[in-house]
């Protein structure tokens, strides 16, 4: 089957959202998030993009970015995942995908969106339950960059500008954004990413994927028993210990039979 077209910006400034492989964990621990950090700069001086703003979860990356004519979006995404991918298979031992294929891309157009794209970026970690409000705790994203007035990565300029104050900036993101854009969370209660992996390092001994997928099948489907039954939904183990959706499912339901 043929991909579609992308839809291109007239201005050259897109949203971006990169997802982790099959729902998959792109950062591990801060080093990570680090690293990755390192590549957008690297690259953002390469091609001359610019960044407005950005937010790193633990399974997915949002990026708005503005890039020069002349230089392609396609381009600039094929080298950052190509280099994050090769640094994070071998630093946890691992082959294969570590994005989920193409990269997510949304066209703006207006100076409005593009305000709504900042509040929605930033809001990520809060929706996420990771803190009580932007800024407040969540170490990666830009929100703070445009509060502290300095950054090497956020192209902070032309935000601010628009908005006219750094005051008009904080009230901006008073107002909880209802908006879906790239919205690739699903309203549901469950457990925090960060509480999740606390508990199976806890209760499993392994602090990654990679750790997890060592162990033997017995160990692993026992595990997945005693993690499911302590409150971490199927995604959440298929994310956070690699182990396929269907595999879970079955050791689940051959433990649970109707």
């Amino acid at each position: 089957m043929s991909r579609h077209a992308r839809k291109k910006s007239s201005i050259q400034t897109y949203h971006v959202v990169i997802k982790g492989a099959d729902r998959q964990l792109l950062f591990e621990e801060s080093k990570d998030y680090l690293k990755y950090l390192d590549i957008l700069k690297y690259y953002k001086e390469k091609f001359d993009f610019e960044i407005y703003a950005y937010c790193l979860m633990s399974n997915h990356v949002h990026l708005l970015i503005h890039h020069p004519v002349g230089t392609s979006l396609e381009t600039i995404f094929r080298h950052i995942n190509t280099t994050y991918a090769g640094w994070f298979n071998l630093k946890y031992d691992r082959t294969g995908f570590v994005q989920d294929g193409r990269y997510f891309s949304e066209p703006v157009e207006t100076a409005g969106y593009l305000l709504t794209v900042v509040r929605y970026i930033h809001y990520n970690p809060t929706k996420a339950g990771l803190e009580i409000r932007p800024g407040a705790a969540y170490l990666w994203s830009s929100y703070n960059d445009y509060i502290n007035g300095f950054s090497d990565l956020t192209d902070t300029g032309y935000i601010l500008k628009l908005l006219g104050t750094q005051e008009q900036y904080i009230a901006l993101h008073n107002i909880v954004p209802d908006d879906d854009c790239f919205d690739i969370h699903q309203a549901r209660k469950r457990l925090p990413d960060d509480v999740a992996k606390d508990m199976i390092e806890g209760l499993c001994s392994c602090k990654s994927v990679t750790d997890f997928q060592r162990l033997s099948l017995i160990d692993r489907d026992k595990n997945i028993l005693l993690l499911h039954e302590k409150g971490i939904s199927i995604r959440q183990l298929n994310r956070l210990t690699g182990t396929p959706r269907g595999v879970i499912n079955r050791i689940i339901t051959q433990e649970n039979p109707e």
